[in-house]
């Protein structure tokens, strides 16, 4: 094995770093041993990009789904029940 490699982090424990980097910064020296590390392969960038786009879409998910549960929460006011209650009335009679 060259010293090259064994400087560098192997792609299991690229998994896990790139996993961590989304959740907080890395520190220098450990952001360029991956940088390299991607350069040199494809898959691990790849896997890169796969998880910052669920990261993505989990937040968009998360975003609209509170979204929705906010709307719900609001209900109708007052008046829109009474106009309901109304129309509702009127058409039975």
């Amino acid at each position: 094995m060259s010293w090259v490699a064994r400087l560098l982090p192997t792609c299991q424990e690229m998994s896990k770093l790139l996993s961590d980097a989304l959740d907080r910064r890395l520190p220098w020296h450990i952001r360029t041993r991956m940088f390299v590390h991607l350069r040199m392969c494809v898959l691990c960038e790849q896997y890169r990009h796969q998880i910052a786009l669920l990261r993505r879409l989990l937040r968009l998910t998360n975003d609209s789904h509170s979204a929705g549960v906010q709307v719900l929460q609001a209900g109708l006011s007052d008046e829109a029940k009474e106009r309901i209650r109304r129309a509702l009335d009127s058409s039975h009679s």
